[in-house]
Parts: C-alpha cells; structure tokens; sequence
C-alpha cells in the first residue's frame, strides 16, 4: 500500500458511542476494544492479502485473527499524527476473519496536571479515535474493503486506570487493571461480541474546506520497534530466602540459566488462598519490554509488578536516591513505580489466563508481589518480550585492557535502550527527547550504524516545536512545553553533524530560515556589551548538572549573562556559518561570523580574569565560587582562544580541581576542545570516572557519576562511542573528507568498525616492543576509490584511495 494522500482516505475517526452520565470521559483514561469481523469465500487460489493502514488517538495494540502484530502509532505531535502501513499475508483465512484493536486514550492536557496525565511524550487531542483503511486483496484483485465506520463494535474496558508514582511522574503513571472473563479470546474469531455497540463517527479524516482535524496524518518515518521473547536469568530472592530457596520448596518457574541443580516440577508458583508471596527476578541486564504472566485462578488476587533499575538503599524520599554497587541485595531493596493486576480467576491448565501492560517497561529486577483472596492461584509463566529500535550495529571495538571492552559494551547497550519512537533521555523515567541528549545519541548511531532515520526524525521533531519568537522546546515531542535556551543550539549542532557525516545538503537547505530564526533570538537578546543577556524567567537557566549547580547553571547567572551561553551562541554561529556557506548563502555565512566576532570580542573583554587566561561564568562572577570547566572549554569550542592559547588553558583547566567539573556528558566537548588544540592524548586520564561505573556492576551508563543519579540508564553519557572510534581508532569525518589519525595512550593494541559515509571502515594497530625499541602496525581497511587521509604517530600523513593501507613504523622517540 503506497504513502496515502488526504483525498485516498475512505475510512472515518470512530470511538464508542457516550454512555449515559460519561461527560466526563474526556477528563480520563480511557481502554477501549474494537473488532471489524468478516467473512471471505472459500475454494482453490484463495489467498489471502491484508492491506491496512491504521493510527488511533493515543496508542493502540492491533491483533488479527488473534495473532498479536504491532504498536503504534509512531510518537507525533500537535502538528503531525503518523500512521502505519502493513501488507500482511497469511494471516486471513477461508471463512469468518477478525481484525481487532486495542486503543487507549490519555486524558487531554490542558492545563497539564504532571504524573496525573498520563505520558508528556504522547501527543493526543480531548477525544480518542481509531482510523483503520484496510482491504483484502486476493491475487492483486480487492475482495473486501474493512474501512472504520459505524460497522465497527467497540466497547470500553472501565476497569483500566493510572495510578501516578512521582518517582517517575514523567510517565503519567503505570497501570492497575481488574481482569474480565467476558473479554476472553476477544481477539479471536468465534467471540461473541453481541453484547457490544456499534462505533460512532467522531470526525472525517478532511473536509472541502481546509478547516484542519487535530489528527493531521502523515506515514510513520522509521522503522517498527522490534519484539523478540525472553525469559528472566534468574532469581535472586523471595519470600522463601535468597537464590534459589522458593524452588526448594517445591515452587518452579522456567528461567535462562541452567544452574539450579534442584529437581523443579511443572506446577509453576502456586499460592494458597488468602496467602501472600513475593519473588524478584533479575532480567541480567537493564531492558526495555512487555512484561508477561501467566495465571490459572485466583479470582480476588492482587498483583503487583515492581520494576527496578537496581538494588539501592531506602531512603524514604523519591527525590533522594543513594546507589553502590547495583545487584548487591544485602539492606538495599528495589524501589520504582508498579503495575497492579487483578486476576478474573478464569485461568485453568488448558487456557491460561494472562496479563501484559499496554505499554513497554524498563527494567533489570522484576518484583512480582501476590495477595491471593478466597482462592488459591498458580503462576504458570512469567516472561518478556523485548522491545526497541531495530539498530542494526555494524561499528565494533575490541582492545588489549578489558576496561575499555566492556564499556564500550555499556554504551552500546546504553544507546539501544535509549532509541524507540525517538531518542529518549531515559527509558524508565521520562522517555523524553531532550535535544542535549538527542544531539550526542544521533553521533553515536552514524558511528554505530550509519542510520539516520530516527536522527532526520528528531531535526525535524525540533523544527516543527519552533515558537514563534525563534526558540524551540528543549524536549519534544512533549505535551509539556519546556524551554531551556541554550538547548536550541543544539540543534545547530545536529545540523551540522548531520552535514558533517552525510552530506546532505536538502536537510541544509530545509533547515537554513528555522535555524537563522533560532540565532535571531540570541541576536536581539545582546547586551550592550555584546553578551547574550539572562535567561527570561519562564525559561530554565540549565547547562549542565554540576554539583555547584543545583537547578543547573551557576548562581552568578541568576541575574546576569551567563559566559557559557554566549560561548555556545559564538560556536553555533560559525556552525550556522559553515552550513550557509556550503548551501549557497554566502553572505549571510559573512554575517554570521561577523556577530561570532563581535561575541567573542564581548567575552574577552568583560569576562575574562584579570591577571588570568581563565574566563568566569558571569560578568559579575568573583573568583572563589564562580569559575567552571564549562566555561574555558566552550571558549576554545567558539574561537575565542586560538589553538596555541587553548592548549594552555585546557592544561590549567584540567588541573585545577576547585573548578566546576562537566558532567558525563558535557565532558564530550572537553574532549572535542582537546581534539582541537592537539592535546587528545591527555584524554585517557578522563576514564577514571567511566571506568568507576563498572566497579557498581552497571549493565548501562548512568545519568550521572553519583552516588545520588537517578537514571541508571542515559545514553548522553555512551561517550565511548565517539571517542573509541573518532579518538583511540582515530576515524574521523568532517566536511573535507575523512582522517584516520589514532591515540593510543596506554593501550597496546586496538581494532574495530567504524561506519562512515564511504560504508564500514576497519582499523588495526599494534604496538610491538622488542630491542629497546617500539614498532607500531597500522592497517586499514575501506571501499576502494574513496581518498582517506591517514596522520601515523610519526607525524606523516598520508593520503590514499587504494581501499587498503598497511604500515610499520618505529615510535621509539615519539611520546
């Protein structure tokens, strides 16, 4: 089925029809079921085909035939809703066929009441709707057009609601649901849905006269999230005692690991009735999934789901967290929001009755929690169903120090569980596109995989969240508009990366008046001085979380200029600059490096230490309290310094420990700036702080380096992604073409893939000592035809098409 145009659409927007004293539906949360049955005639060649394209207003779980297919729709916003298209064969057959659908609705959001109402990442408008457009083909001819309409039944699950945890308010809540045998094999053919009513049309999908839907429909512009089963790895604890004690006493659950050399009969974990029992469950490493159960009884049980990033003291305040090493159960419990579950009681041995959030959770332990009532229940399984985007990672890193193995192995994870519908700052808190996160997560995939597509989602997620003053949202798509100023020069940034890796000059050009617009807000903010002034007040002053920074920026810039921001405006505009000038618009390339000038100037002059190279975070800042790393990196990043001059202070910089240190990952430009200035080998010593992560057991990287970081999984801080490949490796790509110049510090030998716009490069070295001296090997490996630029350690440069380099070079007398 071809990408529809607005007239193709013959479907129409249904919902069920209001139901006496329901005006309030609106104002909730709504589960509602659809089914469209249908019969197709027998006999020789009837072979099927399903053509569907589908969307619904929030989310929706479509099923045909009882066959669970996919989730959607893609994450829109108020400007675009996507739909998805299928062309499915063999799932219709000769006889009675189902299509059924599963959709809920997230209450409206103005005024938005955070935690309360639902999801900030899902767009939706004050009334929920389906919109399916589906024809059975058979042998390229149509059979049967399914199309919503008042042919549809529907009815609501009244059952279904949220319960707000503020721990992870960003999510709106998780769910609690009572089980309903009525609604058994509601998915299948042979249910009798006589009981429900017919659909009503909400609304057209367009009129004749431009009067817009709040569905504005547009195809999904990335891939289906894979799904693929799992089971737990193993059991860490439960009621019974550590390890394996509750399968001592006759209990069982089919697990990954094989090492119980307990005899487990196939009863499951059965509790009697007005029991209670729990268990936690330990996935092997933080994932992103559909939780399963598996029930036969237990009508008037409660259960409840618990998911956990890790192990970590109780401290009786959700905003306080105190974390050590992750997977250590001694006086550390597992804290987090939880699904609750409320069994029908119709289970039995031949038809299990179970239980699945609509949507994904992220977890590493599962605490499963049972208060049974009158009657007694058997878990029969408990499993998941792993979600997340389909990267298709060909970039590989391999060296002679483990450490740097398995971080490399981290921030690979760390990325995947941080990509679904859109980057995400966090799976498990917020999942929110945050443009500082965004930006460093889309360089990680192009050296990871060479797939832009959720990264040309993202630019242009951030384009359509442009306010009419030129700032854009710092997170979206968000039902909650937030600004962070500095945040939209990010977005440059992402352009130019973009340009940097692929080439494209179309994205360029699309982009060229949103992004002037963005720079005309900090243009028409200047001081007098030439400084960009403070932040406005209904905007957050945020750069970076900082021990000194409590709400994220230093305190000096609570009523004045902010250094760092006008350093990030000077850097983007030579960013805008080199953009403009390679899409053709040469003279305001010149305007724009002229305004760089004339802020760069302004730094010099009003805030930099007297007697001093350093610069301080503010006009107005005092020596003692308001100098910061942050503030000499991004002078080097914007030109302010030259490369020589840069060079010195990142050496004072680096070693004076009273100065404001870059978190995680603001210590990405920390390494951009000693790349610049010649220093990169000094950026060894700063895996200290990523190699005391894997010291606490981590399977992902954490937000931050803290005892106190909430997230344990947030890809802004998978630094080792860049880093391995564009510094250790050395593969480099930048607007002229692509270097290979690799640091090796301390290391021995390395090897890995690195993806680039030429396809995979592959990149060996070695350094062999014998005699008193040191040899180092390099070899390299690339699609034929395609110069690279290759810098040894001696210095010599290369330059080379061949597809294949080979050299040995003596480094004895080069440090």
């Amino acid at each position: 089925m071809a990408a529809k145009e607005w007239g193709d659409w013959s479907a129409q927007w249904i919902w069920p029809l209001d139901e006496e004293g329901t005006e309030s539906w609106e104002q909730q949360h709504e589960r509602v079921y659809f089914r469209k049955m249908f019969e197709l005639p027998a006999g020789a060649g009837r072979a099927y085909s399903l053509n569907l394209a589908i969307t619904a207003d929030s989310r929706y779980r479509l099923f045909v035939n009882g066959q669970r297919l996919w989730a959607g729709p893609c994450k829109g916003h108020g400007h675009v809703h996507y739909y998805e298209e299928f062309n499915l064969d063999d799932v219709l057959e000769p006889g009675i066929n189902v299509i059924a659908v599963m959709v809920v609705h997230y209450a409206g959001t103005s005024p938005f009441e955070l935690g309360e109402d639902g999801p900030l990442s899902i767009w939706r408008s004050q009334k929920g709707g389906l919109l399916v457009e589906a024809d059975v083909m058979n042998n390229g001819q149509l059979v049967q057009e399914l199309n919503t309409d008042t042919s549809w039944k529907s009815i609501r699950d009244h059952s279904y609601r949220l319960q707000p945890f503020p721990i992870m308010r960003w999510m709106g809540g998780l769910e609690e649901v009572e089980g309903d045998v009525a609604l058994l094999d509601w998915t299948l053919p042979e249910y009798d849905d006589s009981a429900w009513l017919a659909a009503r049309i909400v609304q057209p999908v367009r009129d004749d006269y431009g009067q817009l839907t709040p569905w504005q429909l547009d195809k999904r512009p990335i891939p289906l999230l894979y799904e693929r089963e799992q089971l737990f790895l193993k059991l860490m604890r439960s009621s019974s005692g550590e390890g394996d004690a509750l399968f001592e006493k006759g209990h069982c659950l089919e697990l990954r690991n094989e090492a119980s050399e307990v005899a487990l009969p196939l009863a499951g974990i059965h509790v009697e009735a007005k029991q209670q029992l729990w268990l936690e469950l330990d996935a092997g490493e933080l994932i992103t999934a559909y939780p399963q159960l598996k029930l036969l009884g237990g009508k008037g049980s409660r259960i409840t789901l618990l998911y956990a990033e890790c192990y970590e003291e109780e401290t009786g305040d959700d905003e306080i967290r105190r974390k050590a090493v992750r997977d250590d159960m001694r006086e550390h419990v597992l804290r987090g929001g939880y699904d609750s579950y409320h069994p029908a009681g119709y289970g039995t041995s031949m038809q299990v009755e179970t239980y699945e959030p609509f949507w994904f959770r992220t977890f590493r332990y599962v605490r499963l929690e049972v208060h049974t009532g009158a009657e007694p229940l058997t878990i029969s399984g408990f499993s998941y169903r792993e979600t997340g985007y389909p990267l298709l990672a060909e970039g590989s890193f391999h060296c002679n120090d483990e450490r740097y193995n398995q971080l490399w192995e981290l921030s690979v994870r760390t990325l995947q569980r941080c990509m679904h519908e859109t980057y995400e700052d966090t799976p498990y808190y917020e999942q929110l596109q945050y443009t500082m996160d965004t930006k460093l997560m889309m360089e990680f995939t192009y050296l990871l995989s060479g797939d832009d597509r959720l990264a040309q989602r993202a630019m242009e997620d951030y384009r359509a969240s442009q306010l009419p003053n030129g700032m854009l949202q710092s997170r979206f798509p968000s039902v909650l508009p937030q600004v962070i100023p500095s945040f939209s020069l990010y977005w440059i940034g992402m352009i130019y990366d973009h340009y940097r890796s692929f080439g494209d000059l179309d994205i360029v050009k699309r982009y060229r008046l949103p992004l002037l617009s963005v720079l005309d807000w900090f243009d028409q903010r200047l001081t007098p001085q030439g400084l960009v002034d403070r932040t406005p007040r209904q905007y957050w002053n945020y750069f970076d979380w900082v021990e000194e920074w409590p709400l994220g920026a230093p305190d000096c810039t609570e009523g004045a200029p902010a250094t760092v921001l006008s350093l990030m405006y000077a850097a983007a505009l030579e960013q805008a600059a080199e953009l403009l000038a390679a899409s053709g618009w040469t003279q305001i390339a010149i305007e724009l490096r002229q305004r760089k000038a004339v802020v760069n100037a302004a730094v010099l002059d009003c805030c930099r230490q007297t007697n001093s190279m350093m610069f301080r975070d503010s006009p107005e800042a005092t020596t003692e309290t308001q100098l910061s790393q942050h503030t000499q990196v991004w002078a080097i990043l914007a030109g302010t310094v030259d490369a020589v001059e840069g060079a010195a202070l990142l050496v004072t910089t680096m070693a004076d420990t009273s100065l404001a240190k870059l978190s995680l990952p603001m210590s990405y430009y920390l390494f951009r700036a000693l790349e610049h200035c010649g220093l990169y080998d000094r950026s060894f010593r700063l895996w200290a702080r990523w190699m005391k992560q894997l010291d606490l057991n981590l399977t992902t990287l954490p937000e931050m380096d803290s005892v106190g970081t909430r997230s344990d999984c947030h890809a802004w801080s998978a630094l080792p992604i860049t880093e391995f490949t564009r510094g250790i490796l050395g593969v480099r790509q930048g607007i002229e073409g692509i270097t290979i110049k690799p640091h090796c510090g301390e290391l021995q030998q390395a090897s890995g893939i690195v993806s680039t716009s030429l396809g995979p490069i592959h990149v060996k070295w070695e350094i062999h000592s014998e005699a008193g001296h040191k040899n180092f090997h390099f070899e390299a490996n690339w699609p034929a035809g395609s110069s690279i630029t290759i810098i040894l350690p001696n210095h010599e440069v290369l330059l080379t098409d061949a597809g294949s380099f080979y050299k040995e070079i003596d480094i004895s007398h080069f440090s």
